[in-house]
C-alpha cells in the first residue's frame, strides 16, 4: 500500500514561554497555524516483514534512521506490535532547522498515513506517539490553527482567519539557532524572573503577534533584525521571528501585497544567503490520498 499526503509548514502568531519545568522543557502557550508550504510525504507499506527506511532526495544528510519521520514510524510499529515493513520518501520544500516544523510535520504526516494504512482509529494512542517523538508533531495530528500549550501537547482549536505572510529565512550558518539556545538565551535574559503567560485570546489580528524568543535571539543574531525591518518597510502590518528561529515573517493585507513584498525583498536581498517565500495560512491540514504519480499530482 502507498499513500501520501503534504506535510505543511507552521508558524507560531503567539509565542509565550513560561520559566523552566522540573524536566528541563518549558511551558509554553502558542498559537500556532499551518501553511499552504508544504513538503510532500509518501508513505509505502511493505506486504511482509522489513525495516523503516526514510529517504529525502537531495539531502543525505536527512536520511535515515535519525529522521523524525523515521522514528515517528518505529514507534508507531512498536506501539501496534506492526512489523511490515515501511518506505518514507520526503520531497523537501520547507527549510530545514527554520522553525517552521518542517520535522515534526514530516513526522505527523507519517503517522497520518500509517494510522490510515492500519485502520487505527486511537487518537489518544496517536498523541501519545506525536509528544514522545518532538514537542511539535502533536499539532500537525490536530485539524489545524490551534493553542498549543504544556510542552505544546495540550491543543485547544482556534479559528484564527487566513493570513497572507512572507517569510525570510536566512541559511547562513552563522544565523542559525539551535532551539535549546534559543530558551537558554531566554532564560539568561529574565534572570531568574519567572513571568506568568498571558491568556488565550479568541480572535487574532496583527497587533496580537508576538514571540518571547525574539528578544534574546535578536541580541544574539543582529543581522535578524534588518531581516524584520526590509518586512515592515515593504508594508508588514506586524513582523517576528517564528518559533526559535531564524525564519522571520511578516503579515501582509492581501496576497498581492505579500507577493508584491516578497519580490522586492528578494530583489534587494539577491546577493545574501536568504530564502524569500509567499504563503498563506490554511484551516486545516490536508489529508492522506492513494499515490499518485508527482506529474499527475495537483501542487500543494
Amino acid at each position: 500500500m502507498r499513500l501520501q499526503t503534504i506535510a505543511p509548514a507552521k508558524v507560531n502568531l503567539v509565542l509565550r514561554v513560561g520559566p523552566p519545568r522540573k524536566d528541563g522543557f518549558h511551558g509554553i502557550r502558542s498559537l500556532m497555524v499551518p501553511l499552504d508550504l508544504g513538503d510532500r510525504v509518501d508513505v509505502t507499506v511493505g506486504e511482509r516483514a522489513g525495516p523503516v527506511t526514510c529517504r529525502v532526495p537531495g539531502r543525505p544528510e536527512l536520511d535515515g534512521a535519525s529522521n523524525l519521520a523515521a522514528r515517528a514510524a518505529e514507534r508507531f510499529r512498536a506501539r501496534f506490535g506492526i512489523e511490515r515493513a515501511v518506505a518514507i520518501r520526503i520531497a523537501k520544500r520547507v527549510p530545514v532547522t527554520a522553525g517552521l516544523g518542517g520535522g515534526s510535520s514530516d513526522a505527523a504526516a507519517v503517522l497520518r498515513c500509517l494510522a490510515r494504512a492500519f485502520r487505527i482509529r486511537d487518537a489518544g494512542a496517536l498523541a501519545a506517539i506525536a509528544a514522545e517523538v518532538g514537542s511539535d508533531v502533536p499539532f500537525f495530528l490536530g485539524p489545524g490553527p490551534a493553542w498549543a500549550e504544556g510542552r505544546g501537547e495540550r491543543l485547544t482549536p482556534a479559528d484564527v482567519a487566513p493570513q497572507h505572510l512572507v517569510l525570510v529565512y536566512p541559511t547562513a550558518p552563522e544565523l542559525a539557532i539551535r532551539a535549546g539556545d534559543a530558551y537558554r538565551w531566554l532564560d539568561a535574559a529574565r534572570h531568574g524572573r519567572s513571568p506568568r503567560l498571558a491568556p488565550r485570546f479568541d480572535r487574532f489580528d496583527p497587533s496580537r503577534a508576538g514571540n518571547d524568543l525574539e528578544p534574546p535571539c535578536l541580541a544574539e543574531r543582529p543581522p535578524l533584525k534588518t531581516l524584520l525591518g526590509l518586512l515592515v518597510g515593504r508594508g508588514a502590518t506586524a513582523a517576528i521571528m517564528s518559533g526559535s528561529g531564524p525564519t522571520v515573517f511578516g503579515l501582509f493585507p492581501s496576497k498581492n501585497a505579500a507577493a508584491r513584498a516578497a519580490r522586492t525583498i528578494a530583489e534587494e536581498i539577491v546577493e545574501r544567503d536568504v530564502r524569500v517565500l509567499a504563503a498563506r495560512t490554511v484551516r486545516r491540514h490536508p489529508g492522506v490520498t492513494p499515490w499518485r504519480s508527482p506529474r499527475s499530482a495537483s501542487s500543494p
